[in-house]
């Protein structure tokens, strides 16, 4: 207890400016944490309503081909929310009208998998909640890109299996009977929708696979899938989306290596005021000898009051990061408000969709971190403390 209550005296000491210097380290320290763990709630959400809307509509949780079981076998397996087959392939879309031109990739489902809970979590059906016998369901998005009107048919063109050679050109006319609009503007600029007949009539379903979404455990599910059937091949959306996920991951870990700088600079100002302190409190320090206690009780001390400015910082760090974080979108939209008023021109600050959020084991994670590195350059500071003679430090007052 004496020795605490020392380096805590010691640590917010009035000699020679050293509470304010501990006082700007604390702040220092809890303005970084802060930083990071706003940065970090920030990313979180980001990626994962990006990662969200790639498992609602891109990959799904799941992909399985199997010629064994179907979409209604795999709902019966314990921890799958719900399993569909579905085709798709590549196309050229032409409007008849204008002659404009492009590429997409024509999509369907074995049921009415547009209005179910987690497909409509991030597309949304403009006409109706299913799809239509005849015609195709576009996005606005594609609408625009071909410079289609309402009236206009499409000249699509696909590749079906043929008689004579293993894949002839196939082309009809359709009509855009509803509109989509999606969170995703890759998926919207490039995908349609037809009936899964329709198109199994043109292509076949030999391509066919069935989509997987999992609400329980993933690698449980990919197990009972494989006892069902042992040639069934499972892709997992990680692996569907291999590249983005890894650079998601990337970016995740170049901005904490760019943040840990940031600490290794308050740190290093944390080892330069305990050897200030040690300098002041030297004489102190040899007196504390004099008087029995032991090199590594004065040692202690010493180090303790730099863990004592840390973890008050960390402490101060977390409540105002997670203050800040609850609040955010409050937050942005003050800052959006303030920026329209002397830009005239708002931000994208709210119009990004995500939840901020950061789990108590990241935050202890980098608390950890941030005490050992202020430890480290505390005892680094303190490495020459008191080599020389107790009545030379009393007399001199120097190393």
């Amino acid at each position: 207890m004496f020795s605490l209550r020392t380096s805590f005296r010691y640590a917010f000491s009035r000699t020679r400016g050293q509470r304010t210097t501990s006082i700007m380290i604390l702040v220092g320290i809890a303005v970084g944490l802060v930083a990071l763990l706003v940065i970090s709630s920030v990313m979180n959400g980001l990626q994962t309503a990006q990662m969200d809307q790639l498992r609602n509509l891109e990959s799904f949780d799941l992909i399985v081909k199997s010629d064994k079981l179907d979409g209604e076998e795999l709902s019966g397996i314990p921890g799958v929310d719900m399993a569909f087959g579905f085709l798709e392939t590549n196309v050229l879309v032409v409007d008849k009208t204008s002659g404009i031109s492009s590429s997409a990739r024509m999509r369907a489902y074995d049921g009415n998998v547009l209005s179910s809970s987690r497909m409509s979590e991030s597309l949304y059906l403009l006409n109706g909640d299913s799809m239509p016998t005849y015609g195709i369901y576009m996005s606005y998005t594609m609408m625009r890109k071909l410079n289609l009107k309402d009236s206009d048919d499409m000249k699509i063109t696909f590749l079906k299996p043929g008689k004579t050679a293993t894949i002839v050109p196939y082309t009809s006319d359709y009509r855009v009977e509803g509109y989509y609009s999606s969170r995703m503007s890759e998926f919207s600029s490039s995908t349609l929708f037809m009936d899964f007949d329709s198109l199994a009539g043109i292509i076949g379903t030999e391509d066919s696979r069935i989509g997987v979404y999992v609400d329980g455990n993933q690698s449980k599910v990919i197990r009972l899938i494989q006892e069902k059937d042992p040639d069934a091949v499972i892709i997992t959306w990680q692996e569907y989306n291999k590249a983005l996920y890894s650079a998601l991951m990337l970016e995740k870990t170049l901005m904490y290596v760019f943040l840990a700088f940031m600490f290794l600079i308050i740190c290093v100002n944390l080892k330069n005021s305990t050897r200030r302190l040690l300098v002041n409190k030297q004489k102190e320090g040899a007196m504390l000898r004099a008087l029995g206690c032991s090199r590594a009780k004065v040692n202690f001390i010493f180090l303790t009051q730099g863990m004592i400015v840390c973890l008050l910082g960390e402490i101060l760090g977390i409540v105002v990061g997670k203050i800040v974080i609850a609040n955010l979108q409050g937050i942005l939209g003050l800052v959006d408000r303030i920026v329209t008023l002397f830009t005239g021109r708002a931000t994208v600050l709210t119009q990004v969709p995500f939840n901020a959020a950061v789990g108590n084991g990241e935050i202890a994670i980098v608390c950890l971190f941030v005490f050992a590195l202020s430890l480290l350059f505390t005892a680094i500071g303190c490495r020459r403390i008191y080599r020389n003679e107790i009545m030379e430090v009393i007399l001199h007052a120097s190393y």
